[in-house]
């Protein structure tokens, strides 16, 4: 399975490992307000994109290779992602919903169109992680495996191996300098896929993703973000 098919059937598998922690974290809840950002790990065929809180709709601005702004949700159980509707009278129509959960005020979601998708069903995945400092804290690095397969992860030549659909936060102790630090993918069979050396420093937090190669390639479709 591969393509935006296998991006969409990681979303459900990543976000049941991501949000649930334990038994208590697993039922979605009436929460407080939830501050958010989102990033497009692919174009979107959307001129605007929106997202509801009550009776609000704002719109939201997407950067290119960049997570957005901060947005606000005050208590809601869900984020509704919104587009203009073809009919003006009806204004917005619903492309996208996700989960907010307990245990967290601060998220991040990707967003990727899924494709082809069932009669009535949402066009747009939408994948949200725990953003908070607690989780996700300066000079760390967090990896997310998108391939359908586990991988060996090097990382300041320290081995740990990542399940398909696992998110890892590895915390370093990086200067305000910053530094680099070796990077490495493989196989469990041994076989290097990727690698490089990746530059930080302590006061920011960068994110690997790993997606199988694009069509045509062999090279792995490895992305990086930099807050």
């Amino acid at each position: 399975m591969t393509g935006f098919r296998f991006f969409y059937s990681l979303l459900t598998l990543l976000c049941t490992i991501t949000f649930v922690s334990d038994a208590s974290a697993q039922a979605v809840v009436q929460r407080g307000r939830v501050t958010f950002t989102m990033i497009a790990v692919a174009d979107l065929p959307y001129e605007n994109l929106y997202y509801r809180d009550g009776q609000k709709v704002t719109l939201i601005e997407l950067r290119k290779g960049r997570r957005s702004e901060p947005y606000t949700l005050s208590s809601a159980e869900f984020i509704e992602l919104l587009t203009d509707h073809e009919d003006p009278e009806l204004k917005y129509r619903l492309i996208g919903k996700a989960p907010l959960v307990t245990g967290t005020s601060q998220m991040l979601y990707f967003l990727k169109e899924k494709g082809s998708i069932q009669p009535n069903a949402v066009p747009v995945g939408m994948f949200g992680i725990d953003d908070s400092e607690g989780t996700f804290p300066d000079s760390s690095y967090r990896f997310i495996n998108f391939i359908n397969a586990p991988l060996s992860i090097e990382f300041n030549k320290e081995p740990f191996d990542m399940k398909s659909g696992q998110s890892v936060v590895r915390k370093l102790n990086l200067t305000e300098a910053g530094s680099f630090t070796p990077f490495l993918v493989k196989d469990l069979q041994g076989k290097v896929l990727g690698g490089t050396r990746l530059f930080s420093h302590a006061a920011s937090r960068e994110m690997v993703l790993i997606f199988p190669p694009k069509q045509g390639k062999k090279r792995l479709d490895i992305r990086y973000f930099s807050d």
